[in-house]
């Protein structure tokens, strides 16, 4: 059964603009047939007399889309505005279908993309600027995926308070909108002011629930959509409009895509699937309406319907995308088709062939989409001599995206992976073009057995001799001992491994995430190692793993409403991650809002779950393996082993449950002992792990949050011998000597026992271990020199 997400209402609107022209005719199959054998390619953006008459003109697009927001899932002065999932993924699509060929082939400099904290107020309005530098001629497309509200503005000069309808940019303050939000009508006064007079503008803005304002109903959303309507109409030139939805009507969300419907069957109508009236390798704004008339309230049960609108005939068969068949004769056709779409995120030089017939030359982060007869194809793609084969079935009107990669993986198949792949497409994984020695092959093989049965040590000598068999150059021996390594606590060795592997293999996005995070273990410039996952990222947006990795680093910044935001787009894209959910669980366990800290427990209960999934497949993969695949290594590290990660995982599900017995003041007896008692059986469990585990690292953890568990439940001596026994085994690890968490527990315990001479000692290392800032510090001394006075008082001896 599908299933939809009921998101914050969403009006997409698309605006055709264009200059006065003669009463147009729609075009005539001859007069198809002859662009076609002149030889005349069509342009997105032209008129009938521009195909005639060659003219040439100029392509500009501002794509902006914002999912986080500076003050999102903040409440501030009784409002919020509520972070976004998939609005800076929307732009992201659009700006890279406006650049590839069927889009137009928008040029770097005619383009500016703004995401989430690059769409400022200031960046916005200096983007729209640069379409002044166009011409009468030229074409424009103005793009923006954010929310949009209706906000009270007051006026100095008439003293009155009207209703504004405004967009919603990275930095917007809803306390002062009028400089940090975007008027819609700024869309309209720049629409009138450039020269271009032909263009599209996009606006993909949630009204409804987006921006919780106090006292204000959703029916705010009606009269925001219209108003934003009336303020183009007012646009001298012909007008075309399309909104997602009508305007009592929510729009939809459907997990399988990442998109809103309504943009997900856009971006399908233009990559041709709209070409249908007659197919004649363009889309125009006609057919893309008929298409989406259909295919919205088809995926959403009727629950939504697109709106259309043209003052201006012409509009109707104004290009907005050409297409590409891979049978020309086809193209003329009545029969069904389906669309390729192939991204070449990293590599040059692709060559693509359909059932034989080269195609296209790809390369890196280009795309192609190609128009298909429905039913069984061959596709191939082919690079430095290395050739792989597909055999795919195209289902009519279906749409089916291909990645083709050169990286450490060879196969994301359920069979050969330790998690279900993600089911956005297909990945075609080329190998290198030259294969290693049977010698090196076959001691990389013995290397991987040893890995995988945790024996690093031996493992790293067999990657040695594989490297060194292979002539020094062997990719895989090296990733693999890259990890090794890092099992091994060698975390700097490990840099140096994946980077050898990476300089080897430059297109291998995977190999870079695990340099970018041994980068972050070792504590190299964090601002470099984050730059270069969102790059990863940018390229690959269902990689999971590089945004576990981006989140982590934010986390460890202190930056944890961006980390959850991450974290909370992995399990979007990959549901079955476990250490997505693991760390969430921590991100939310610090944050202020206690309904934050509650959902923290179901996330450390899903990552348990998820762990133990993947322990049991684990032993499949002890020995042996058909395909590589990224999951091996990311999930045979030493710390993903049975006894660390099952550790850690009933550590976090105590921690999570402590925290809230801590902080909700309004929790009752019996939940608090509820919550109390089953962290305790978390605890045990944890405990028993840990004191196993060579690393003291995860014990240390377990039994601050003990001690921190007994205090709650009100056993005082055992929360002062937990909290001692934490500071002994962390003083022997280096980096945990200073445990500020344990001496602020043994503080508050010994307080409570009157002990005030220890509770003055611990509060005061606490005070010298922790960033606490001036204010803060200031008050926590004068607590100290409170304890102090009640020690002196009480006669009692540190």
């Amino acid at each position: 059964m599908k299933r939809f997400l009921i998101t914050n209402l969403t009006i997409i609107t698309i605006v055709l603009i264009l200059g006065a022209v003669a009463t147009p005719q729609a075009p005539t199959r001859a007069a198809v047939q002859d662009d076609r054998s002149r030889g005349i390619r069509l342009k997105i953006g032209s008129t009938r007399n521009d195909v005639k008459s060659g003219k040439q003109f100029e392509l500009w697009a501002v794509v902006i889309g914002v999912s986080r927001y500076l003050y999102g899932d903040q409440k501030i002065d009784g409002s919020v505005i509520t972070n976004l999932k998939n609005a800076s993924d929307d732009a992201e699509a659009i700006g890279e279908f406006l650049r590839s060929e069927e889009g137009g082939g928008f040029r770097d400099d005619h383009i500016k993309l703004l995401k989430d904290e690059g769409a400022t107020r200031q960046n916005v309005i200096a983007a729209l600027e640069m379409l002044k530098r166009g011409k009468p001629d030229d074409f424009f497309v103005i793009y923006i995926a954010a929310h949009g509200a209706l906000l009270p503005y007051a006026d100095p000069k008439t003293k009155t308070t009207a209703d504004i309808p405004y967009f919603l940019l990275y930095d917007t303050d809803l306390r002062d909108p009028e400089h940090t939000a975007l008027r819609m009508d700024a869309f309209r006064e720049t629409v009138s002011r450039i020269p271009p007079r032909k263009g599209l503008v996009l606006s993909d803005t949630c009204y409804s629930g987006g921006v919780q304002l106090a006292g204000r109903s959703a029916d705010e959303s009606v009269r925001a959509n219209q108003r934003y309507i009336d303020e183009m109409n007012q646009i001298t030139a012909g007008v075309g409009f399309i909104s997602a939805a009508r305007q009592t009507e929510r729009s939809y969300e459907k997990d399988d895509f990442n998109h809103g419907v309504f943009t997900y069957c856009l971006l399908e109508a233009l990559s041709g699937n709209a070409d249908t009236n007659p197919p004649d390798e363009k889309v125009t704004f006609e057919e893309a309406v008929a298409y989406l008339d259909e295919t919205v309230p088809a995926l959403t049960g009727g629950k939504q319907h697109p709106f259309a609108n043209t003052t201006a005939i012409e509009a109707n068969y104004l290009p907005l995308s050409v297409v590409s068949y891979a049978n020309q004769k086809a193209a003329g056709g009545s029969g069904k088709f389906g669309l390729v779409k192939v991204r070449v995120p990293d590599i040059d030089g692709v060559e693509i062939a359909i059932d034989d017939r080269p195609q296209a030359t790809l390369d890196r982060q280009t795309f192609r989409t190609f128009k298909v007869s429905a039913g069984a194809h061959k596709l191939s793609f082919a690079k430095a001599g290395f050739r792989r084969d597909l055999m795919t079935t195209i289902e009519p009107g279906g749409l089916t995206p291909i990645t083709v990669n050169l990286s450490f993986s060879e196969s994301n198949s359920s069979e050969d992976s330790l998690l279900e792949p993600v089911k956005e497409g297909v990945n075609v994984f080329l190998s290198d073009a030259k294969e290693p020695s049977k010698n090196a092959l076959s001691l990389f093989q013995e290397g991987v057995d040893l890995f995988n049965k945790l024996k690093f040590s031996d493992s790293i000598k067999k990657f040695d001799n594989a490297v060194t068999a292979n002539g020094g150059a062997y990719a895989d021996a090296l990733v693999y001992r890259g990890r090794a390594e890092e099992s091994m606590g060698d975390n700097r060795a490990a840099v140096n491994s994946f980077q050898k592997a990476f300089e080897l293999r430059p297109s291998d996005f995977e190999t870079e995430t695990l340099l970018a995070e041994a980068r972050f273990s070792v504590g190299d410039n964090l601002d470099e190692v984050e730059k270069r996952l969102r790059n990863i990222i940018n390229r690959h947006p269902d990689f999971a793993f590089a945004r576990v990795v981006l989140a982590d680093v934010l986390f460890y910044q202190n930056k944890t409403r961006t980390a959850e935001w991450e974290l909370r787009r992995v399990i979007t894209i990959d549901p079955n991650f476990p250490a997505a959910y693991m760390i969430l669980a921590d991100v939310l366990t610090y944050q202020d809002s206690i309904d934050k800290q509650r959902e923290a427990i179901g996330m450390a209960d899903k990552a348990l779950a998820l762990f133990k999934e993947v322990s049991k497949k684990r032993v499949r993969f002890s020995t042996g393996l058909k395909h590589l695949s990224i999951s091996h290594v990311i999930f045979g590290r030493a710390n993903y082993s049975d006894g660390n990660v099952m550790a850690e995982a009933y550590h976090m599900l105590a921690k999570t449950r402590t925290r809230v017995v801590e902080n909700d003041k309004n929790i009752n007896a019996s939940e608090k002992a509820s919550l109390l008692a089953a962290a305790r059986g978390d605890l045990q469990e944890a405990m028993k792990r840990a004191q196993t585990l060579t690393s003291k690292r995860r014990l240390a953890l377990v039994l601050e949050t003990s001690s921190q568990n007994y205090f709650l439940g009100g056993d005082l001596a055992k929360a002062i011998e937990d909290g001692k026994q934490a500071l002994k085994v962390s003083e022997a690890i280096p980096d945990m000597k200073e445990f500020p968490a344990a001496h602020f527990t043994l503080y508050v315990a010994y307080e409570s026992s009157r002990d005030f001479a220890k509770a003055a000692e611990h509060l005061q290392k606490f005070i010298g271990m922790t960033d606490l800032g001036a204010d803060r510090k200031k008050a926590w001394e004068e607590k100290l020199a409170y304890l102090q006075g009640k020690a002196r008082a009480n006669r009692q001896n540190k």
